[in-house]
């Protein structure tokens, strides 16, 4: 059952926080990657390509694991457990923008590769610890 998001919590995410999201690969071993991020109310959105190696595994296990600290203030820290519940290409360049805008100050994705789908994902958080060291 998902669980809410503390305020504390939505204002890290919301900020220029960089999230550490890892998926379960199809041996079983984790795999991490660095993830710009936003919020949609209690929903952690995050964005990638289709056919990279989370997106794969992500397909397959939607469980995933995320951890984030805010700004500047690397001894605190939340971990969520979540599962996917949403892929989506239909928004997938808009959201990559906008986080562009948000991580970079472009209006633009400097980085987009022609013909490769952008895919928005969403997750949801399942339990929240936090640590304040």
């Amino acid at each position: 059952m998902a669980v809410p998001l503390s305020k504390d919590l939505r204002q890290v995410l919301d900020d220029r926080s960089f999230v550490h999201v890892a998926t379960v690969g199809p041996d079983g071993c984790p795999h991490n990657s660095v993830m710009w991020v936003e919020r949609d109310g209690d929903l952690i959105v995050v964005n990638t390509a289709e056919g990279r190696t989370k997106w794969r595994n992500m397909r397959r296990d939607p469980r995933v694991g995320i951890s984030v600290s805010p700004p500047g203030d690397d001894y605190v820290n939340y971990s969520i457990k979540g599962r996917v519940v949403e892929m989506r290409t239909m928004d997938g360049d808009e959201v990559i923008d906008r986080l562009a805008h948000k991580y970079l100050g472009k209006d633009r994705f400097p980085w987009h590769e022609p013909g490769r789908k952008r895919v928005t994902i969403v997750i949801e958080a399942l339990a929240i610890a936090f640590k304040d060291s």
